[in-house]
C-alpha cells in the first residue's frame, strides 16, 4: 500500500514536470516567432528607406561636388 502511494505520487510529479516542460517549449517557441517577426519588421523598414537614404547621399555628394 504505502509503495504503491509513492509511486502515485512520483507518477503524478512526473506528469507535472512534463507539463511544465511542455508549456515552457512553447513559451521558448512563442518568444522566438516574436523576435522573428520584430526583426522581420525591422528589416522590412530598413530595406523601404534604403532607396531614399541612397538619393539623400547622392544629393549630398553632388552638393559637395560642385562646391569644389
Amino acid at each position: 500500500m504505502f509503495l504503491d502511494q509513492k509511486l502515485k505520487i512520483i507518477q503524478e510529479d512526473k506528469n507535472r514536470l512534463a507539463i511544465c516542460s511542455d508549456l515552457r517549449r512553447h513559451l521558448v517557441h512563442i518568444e522566438i516567432r516574436g523576435i522573428w517577426s520584430r526583426g522581420h519588421r525591422t528589416l522590412s523598414h530598413l530595406a523601404s528607406w534604403l532607396p531614399l537614404a541612397g538619393h539623400l547621399i547622392d544629393l549630398l555628394r553632388g552638393r559637395t561636388g560642385n562646391r569644389r
